[in-house]
């Protein structure tokens, strides 16, 4: 009598692939997640210019970042063929990933690289478009690892062109997360890129962004919004007590006075972390510090003179607005060095409180 039965080595595999799949299938996203994502890629995307610029010789612009959730039905809507670059996710995240390109910019955009590059041979179609991706693909995990904080970097591993979905890479991975950008290269190509990773690398991600506070708040407030009018109408009964004429001027009325700038004679950052920065030292970052804005029609312009007074919409001694890459970080308050203004960091911001600053 012979023993059919499975050894213990094959009962493993079989349990994790049926975990695995189970996993793949019922992953689940928010809207603020995906709206995580997206943020997280537009800033990651945006170093991409810079670096591309140097090296195509070309003014390059990467814009109209959208981050969806495909679903395996929208898998069908892809159009073919297309040639797929695939790569893998390390560090904080890990998977595989690709980049599909239309086959006509593909080769657009391997001819400018070999020119640039000093080799024209068409046998080296495929090692000059490895050379383009690999080079995006190490240039979004920079931006990653200095956008999230975390460790993102990764390995190229093969380029095909794909004329139906069963010859992909990801097509068991059922559930993606496409993120889609246009790419400018001078005025010889324009085309659009489609960075596709599976439903399990992008929750690996997300999580490092969105905390369970916020995902359970964004559940609060859906059931909120889905419960019967008469419940929302009776959480909205409550009104503020009103006011005196007078408590109402007194609370509108402005009050100048003189700033009190804080003298600032050594550096110290009490927040400040040791981190590896080398792989981050060449990427270029604007800093603005906002003091605070307003808005006036053209005839109170006009009539500005010296001396006059604008009055701004934040109150004395309030935080001011630190943004990188017209992106607000963190708050400080403003302090002299020597003869000239300083901002000293007081806050820094969250990845959630990030994003809500964006909504």
């Amino acid at each position: 009598m012979t023993d059919d039965r499975l050894s213990q080595e094959e009962l493993n595999a079989l349990f994790q692939e049926t975990a695995a799949s189970k996993e793949g299938s019922t992953i689940q996203f928010q809207e603020v997640e995906l709206e995580a994502l997206n943020e997280l890629f537009s800033v990651s995307l945006g170093t991409l210019s810079t670096s591309l610029s140097s090296i195509f010789m070309e003014e390059v612009t990467v814009s109209n970042i959208h981050t969806n959730l495909l679903s395996e039905e929208g898998i069908s809507e892809v159009s073919f063929p297309y040639v797929e670059a695939a790569t893998r996710y390390e560090g904080a995240a890990s998977g595989e990933a690709v980049f599909m390109l239309n086959p006509p910019d593909a080769q657009d955009i391997a001819d400018i690289w070999a020119v640039v590059s000093g080799d024209e041979n068409e046998d080296n179609i495929d090692k000059s478009l490895t050379s383009v991706v690999t080079h995006i693909m190490e240039s979004l995990h920079k931006g990653l690892s200095m956008a999230s904080g975390s460790s993102f970097n990764g390995t190229f591993l093969n380029l095909q062109v794909v004329s139906e979905w069963s010859n992909s890479v990801l097509n068991q991975s059922g559930a993606l997360i496409d993120t889609s950008f246009d790419l400018s290269i001078g005025s010889i190509i324009q085309t659009t890129v489609h960075h596709v990773l599976p439903a399990p690398i992008g929750k690996q991600i997300s999580e490092l962004l969105v905390s369970e506070e916020d995902l359970q708040e964004q559940t609060t407030e859906k059931m909120v919004e889905e419960a019967p009018p008469t419940e929302r109408t009776q959480a909205s009964e409550w009104k503020e007590p009103e006011r005196s004429y007078d408590e109402k001027v007194k609370q509108h009325e402005p009050a100048i006075q003189n700033v009190q700038f804080t003298n600032f004679n050594q550096k110290q950052n009490p927040y400040s972390e040791e981190r590896n920065l080398n792989m981050l030292l060449d990427i270029p970052l604007q800093v603005t510090v906002e003091l605070g804005r307003t808005k006036r029609i053209v005839k109170d312009i006009l009539e500005l003179s010296h001396g006059s007074i604008l009055e701004l919409d934040k109150l004395a001694g309030e935080p001011v607005d630190i943004l990188i890459n017209q992106k607000l970080i963190a708050k400080g308050e403003v302090v002299v060095i020597d003869e000239n203004f300083g901002v000293r960091v007081t806050d820094i911001l969250s990845a959630a409180e990030r994003l809500s600053k964006l909504r």
